[in-house]
């Protein structure tokens, strides 16, 4: 059997189920972490940047390993690859491992960091929506003052229940 030849996709250009460290109920952590086995033949399909000394998801290519990966999104940071820490390593040092990693084996483990908006948190919280988090922050919500842009066609595509369209009401009665 010929293993097909696989290369992940790696950028330096600058352009951005999840697993809490600790209690759920602790809104003031500002850390979600998401670790995936990412596995399979063709381009693993993440293109990562540097950040701030951070090495960031830029984008995640449609049609690959990773755009199949639920929970993986744009703006993690890349704290672990294969089980060493990479949050001090250089972003080339970074991306070597990474193809080196991928392209032996069609295989490797990736753990990501995720910053987390506190007031948004806080807010979506209140009124039982944290579990839309993801979405609003997809649609540019970093806290409640965001809110007020969100229109109730956004709510329909993130398949919100009229029970919960009518909590949002509450926090955004312009709808």
């Amino acid at each position: 059997m010929n293993k097909s030849k696989s290369y992940p996709l790696l950028s330096s250009d600058v352009v951005q189920p999840m697993r809490k460290s600790t209690s759920l109920s602790d809104l003031n952590e500002s850390d979600y972490y998401f670790e995936e086995f990412f596995e399979g033949d063709g381009n693993l399909g993440i293109v990562f940047t540097e950040d701030k000394s951070n090495i960031v998801v830029q984008k995640i290519l449609p049609n690959t390993v990773a755009s199949e990966t639920f929970g993986l999104y744009i703006q993690m940071i890349l704290i672990e690859v294969d089980g060493r820490d990479v949050t001090n390593m250089s972003f080339k040092r970074v991306s070597k491992l990474i193809s080196k990693g991928w392209n032996d084996n069609n295989r490797i483990y990736l753990k990501f960091k995720k910053q987390i908006f506190p007031r948004l948190s806080k807010i979506l919280n209140q009124f039982n929506l944290l579990k839309y988090y993801d979405l609003f922050v997809d649609l540019g919500a970093k806290d409640e003052t965001d809110l007020e842009y969100i229109i109730e066609d956004d709510l329909i595509k993130m398949d919100m229940t009229k029970d919960e369209i009518q909590q949002f009401k509450k926090i955004n009665p312009n709808i």
